[in-house]
């Protein structure tokens, strides 16, 4: 049986988008050859698809390098032509998702905006997000500045013990803390918010994972725990080399 895989489009739509400090992203609509055979034939991993405190709100397990082949080779080719990193050296992995947490259920990582971790010191981290679900109210993607980074960094230091902890301290010293848990869609004490991609079906968003991100989801109650009625995405982290 041949093995499943991620066929990208031949002619995807490439948008470039300035956002502040030289930093940039892209949209790339109509990414995926056949978004519907991508989500038939990773069917067994959207069954498996779980929520972490301490990273992803709804993470399947990794894919195989062979099923992404295609979209490595799309960042080398393509995505390196506009961004600042080197063609070679590429490590690419990804998974698929379904965001499905109530707001009371989020964990104090996912009630702010991150950054993506770098696997070594020579390395920056790339991500992108491919849309497979049709109504765009289940939200897309925001960018952020950070206007107190050093709160966010302690809480997630703290989190990776003692989730307990890095609340109380998210209480102490950050206001939105002290309000009901929500998705984060605004600015607020520890971050501002820049902008927000709408979402897309077979719609492709790239970005510097140092970038402060998050989902923009404004609308948690039209969130669904099947992933194929839900905010099925795949989602991706590229290591790349600098430039």
């Amino acid at each position: 049986m041949e093995q499943p895989r991620v066929r990208v489009a031949s002619n995807p739509e490439i948008n470039l988008h300035e956002l502040e400090a030289g930093q940039k992203y892209a949209i790339v609509d109509n990414f995926l050859a056949d978004p519907h055979e991508v989500i038939a034939s990773f069917s067994g991993q959207i069954n498996k698809i779980v929520s972490q405190p301490l990273g992803h709100p709804g993470r399947g397990p990794d894919m195989r390098l062979n099923e992404i082949q295609e979209i490595q080779s799309f960042i080398r080719s393509r995505l390196s032509r506009l961004f600042p990193f080197h063609r070679a050296s590429i490590r690419l992995k990804a998974f698929l998702s379904n965001v499905a947490l109530k707001p009371e259920e989020l964990s104090v990582y996912h009630r702010m905006c991150h950054i993506d971790p770098r696997i070594g010191p020579k390395y920056q981290t790339y991500a992108g997000v491919i849309y497979l679900f049709d109504n765009p109210d289940l939200g897309g993607t925001g960018f952020y500045r950070w206007k107190n980074k050093e709160i966010a960094v302690n809480a997630f230091r703290m989190a990776s013990h003692d989730h307990a902890a890095a609340l109380s301290y998210l209480e102490e010293h950050s206001e939105v803390f002290r309000k009901p848990p929500e998705y984060m869609t605004s600015s607020n004490d520890i971050a501002e918010f820049i902008t927000s991609v709408p979402a897309k079906f077979n719609r492709m968003v790239f970005y510097n994972g140092e970038l402060p991100h998050s989902g923009h989801i404004t609308h948690p109650e039209l969130l669904k725990p099947d992933p194929l009625k839900g905010r099925l995405t795949l989602n991706f982290f590229a290591a790349v080399l600098p430039k």
